[in-house]
């Protein structure tokens, strides 16, 4: 009987373990254009300057609006108008790594990857990398999803998220490749080739430029410090540009 009560209470104590690490910020909004809502355990809350992000939170920017996060592992996630973003997995320790997985739902988000594995999952495509700055703009054209991935510094791999359309593409610098559902996988072109069309807008790289007449409200420095890590803090400035 003893035994049993042992690995009821290790059971026990691994999930309120689980359940502790869940609930620490994983990120922090650190700049704000516009409005943007975070969707958290069923509830949806306005955004503001310096609110943690949590495990499985989702992010949504709304019109002529943008969004910037910073992340634990020095990842920076700038999200454009309409768009939204989901943080699948994250988990880092400083001195051990980690991976973060976040989900791309819709509209176009700059990746600046930090210190982890690092993965994001679109309706189309799974782009993988360490190190790197990646645009990604994901939507529909002609009643097909679509995904255009533009990497600006280091390399990312690329492949369809349909496990049944087998092969990778490795995108390097300066390369764009667009990912269509339900087509394999084209070969990357120079990103200056690239030209949107349809109703969907330009890559995020012009839309980060645009010059629309909106608010910047900036966060004063960030601590990202997890409770109960012994780590250097970090403290950022970041604007929108």
């Amino acid at each position: 009987m003893s035994r049993i009560w042992l690995i009821v209470l290790v059971i026990g104590f691994c999930a309120l373990a689980a359940a502790a690490y869940a609930a620490e910020d994983v990120g922090a909004v650190v700049a704000l254009r516009g409005s943007a809502l975070i969707e958290r355990d069923a509830k949806v809350i306005e955004a503001k300057l310096k609110d943690g992000i949590l495990l499985k939170d989702g992010v949504e920017t709304k019109e002529r609006s943008k969004a910037k996060m910073l992340f634990i592992d020095d990842s920076v996630l700038t999200l454009g108008e309409k768009s939204k973003v989901k943080i699948r997995e994250f988990l880092y320790r400083k001195d051990k790594g980690g991976k973060s997985i976040f989900n791309l739902i819709d509209g176009k988000m700059r990746s600046v990857v930090g210190k982890s594995e690092f993965e994001i999952h679109t309706p189309t495509a799974v782009a993988a990398a360490r190190g790197t700055v990646i645009d990604f703009e994901t939507g529909e054209m002609d009643g097909k999803a679509f995904t255009t991935i533009t990497c600006h510094e280091g390399e990312v791999d690329i492949r369809n998220i349909d496990p049944a359309i087998t092969g990778k593409v490795t995108l390097r610098a300066g390369m764009t490749i667009k990912v269509t559902a339900g087509h394999p996988l084209p070969s990357p072109k120079p990103a200056a080739t690239l030209k949107a069309t349809g109703a969907v807008a330009s890559a995020a790289t012009a839309d980060a430029t645009s010059s629309a007449p909106l608010p910047i409200i900036q966060a004063p420095p960030v601590n990202l410090q997890p409770a109960g890590l012994k780590t250097t803090p970090l403290a950022v400035r970041v604007v929108i540009p």
